[in-house]
């Protein structure tokens, strides 16, 4: 076998490498991208919530429910 012999088998072996590699690359299946949850904040209040007796002008009658409606509690 002389070397231009040699040299010709090499190169198609290295052509047929080549293609058979191409071939696998282009037909591989992509994998398909799964969607990923993102967190959903929390509301933070801005403002402190008062609740109750506290939260009225004149606070409540002394049952500790009805908010009085004004400062002598003539509702109560």
């Amino acid at each position: 076998m002389s070397i231009t012999e040699v040299f010709i088998v090499f190169l198609l072996i290295a052509i047929i490498y080549t293609l058979f590699h191409s071939v696998f690359i282009i037909f591989k299946p992509v994998p398909i991208p799964q969607p990923q949850p993102y967190p959903v904040p929390v509301p933070v209040p801005t403002q402190k919530l008062i609740g109750g007796c506290a939260g009225t002008r004149y606070g409540c009658c002394p049952n500790g429910v009805t908010p009085k409606t004004n400062q002598i509690g003539s509702n109560c």
